[in-house]
């Protein structure tokens, strides 16, 4: 009220009981260049603000999938979640990277090469002679003469490999703190690189489907409080999990029985400069309410699993704890990012995908365009985020980026642009978003596909793509 009086605009008695303290109805009162605000005034705009109710059709829609219990399991040894304990001292920081090394090590030692797997002290010994180390990636940089210089290290000592030729092609995709093994000769002073492995997944690996007939929504980036944020889309994605639509979708909408969401549920609150310019809702507790009440629309058979993202409520750097309970009430699975969940026997990651911006960054043929192809670099170093320092990465004793468990479903988000691939028989999905391009997406050259939902339908292991977007 003391606002409004500044401004010299005077407010009925009655008008000002259905003001109180809400601050979007305050805003939009400022901008009336009004003298005197009625209670008219204030009805007016608030039946304006007021989200409109989702309404379903009576239809003759029977879901298949209510017929079925939620078979989820989450694999907690291998989520953060309630385990952090790192103070972010030296100790922890070694811990971090030995734990690393260790886990990676064991992936490159069980394949047998021509060349024997020695330590770099072992290797030193080896003059003249072809040798394979396994190491963990300190520099790297090109030579005066063109060539791909790199540091490598690992628990007994460190040593140089040098690159040159047709072997640079393929080197050129290491990136620092790469666990690798890499194949060449010894010389005096480094090794003459001529080959270069990353743990990848088995070419074994085959793609796993299961026993009943179901299927998974895959969501992310919702992006609630933001003024760019589609409720529209929203709206007609949970109208067709009611059995809306023509026949074909209404089939595919019966089998949802999972909805998977990959981080940034809300906008969030100083996540970056001039942010408040672009948020509708500017208390964090009433952005997750939104979430909430998205929830509480849904069929009630359907059970939804939640990871965070760094818009939200949680710690930047990765790994990310689950949603904190003060914030998301509604019931669901919270989950940390990265997290292991079983879903009808398949094993699904689900990553907010952070890490998506410094392979963009620092990996030849990586974009923003394509972040299917980031998933599949995920796939082949098994680990998320291998540079560090690049994006905020948490020094726990435990590396729980790293990636021993063979996903049969990968889902990520963050950079809003739907996406897919299949990987020695992992299925790979970007979820898209549901918020319009924002000002610094366009300043990125950023183009995103809001309103566009990935269902995988799991006992025939195809995946579908259904439009929200008008």
């Amino acid at each position: 009220m003391n606002r409004l009086a500044d401004r010299g605009i005077r407010v009925s008695i009655d008008a000002e009981e259905l003001i109180k303290e809400n601050e979007e109805l305050i805003v939009k009162l400022l901008s009336l260049n009004k003298l005197f605000i009625t209670k008219e005034d204030v009805e007016t705009l608030l039946e304006k603000l007021a989200p409109p109710e989702v309404e379903f059709r009576k239809t003759d829609f029977i879901p298949e999938a209510k017929d079925f219990s939620a078979d989820i399991k989450v694999l907690h040894q291998l989520d953060v979640t309630g385990k952090s304990r790192t103070k972010g001292d030296v100790t922890n920081f070694v811990n971090y990277f030995r734990n690393r090394y260790e886990r990676m090590s064991k992936l490159l030692r069980g394949v047998v090469r021509q060349a024997p797997t020695v330590p770099i002290s072992d290797a030193k010994k080896h003059k003249g002679e072809k040798v394979r180390v396994i190491a963990m990636v300190s520099s790297k940089r090109k030579t005066k003469k063109g060539n791909l210089f790199y540091e490598i290290e690992d628990l007994t000592d460190n040593f140089k490999v040098v690159f040159s030729g047709e072997s640079q092609k393929k080197a050129a995709g290491i990136a620092l703190d790469d666990v690798v093994a890499i194949t060449g000769k010894v010389l005096e002073p480094y090794i003459i690189g001529e080959d270069v492995e990353w743990p990848d997944i088995p070419v074994t690996n085959t793609k796993k489907v299961a026993e009943n007939d179901l299927a998974v929504a895959y969501i992310s980036d919702t992006h609630f409080g933001s003024n760019n944020f589609l409720k529209g889309s929203l709206d007609r994605m949970v109208k067709w999990l009611h059995g809306e639509g023509d026949e074909a979708s209404r089939k595919i909408a019966s089998k949802i029985k999972y909805l998977v969401v990959a981080g940034d549920v809300v906008d969030g609150i100083g996540i970056y400069p001039g942010q408040e310019r672009e948020l509708v809702v500017k208390d964090i507790y009433k952005q997750y309410e939104l979430f909430d009440n998205f929830v509480s629309e849904l069929p009630d058979y359907i059970q939804v699993i939640v990871c965070p993202g760094n818009h939200d409520a949680v710690r930047r750097g990765d790994p990310m704890p689950a949603l904190p309970e003060e914030f998301v009430k509604s019931d669901v699975i919270r989950v940390g990012s990265p997290s292991f969940v079983n879903i009808e026997g398949l094993k699904h990651l689900v990553y907010h995908g952070t890490s998506i911006d410094s392979f963009v960054a620092n990996i030849p043929g990586m974009s923003y365009m394509h972040p299917e192809k980031v998933m599949i670099e995920y796939l082949k170093r098994r680990h998320l985020s291998p540079i560090y320092g690049e994006n905020p990465i948490v020094p726990e004793n435990v590396d729980y980026l790293v990636l021993e468990e063979i996903p049969d479903v990968v889902h990520c988000g963050h950079v809003h642009k739907n996406s897919y691939a299949q990987y020695r028989g992992v299925v790979l999905i970007n979820s898209g978003t549901f918020q319009a391009r924002t000002e610094f997406q366009v300043k990125q050259g950023h183009v995103p596909t809001p309103g566009f939902v990935p269902v995988y339908e799991l006992k025939q292991g195809r995946l579908r793509t259904m439009d929200f977007s008008s």
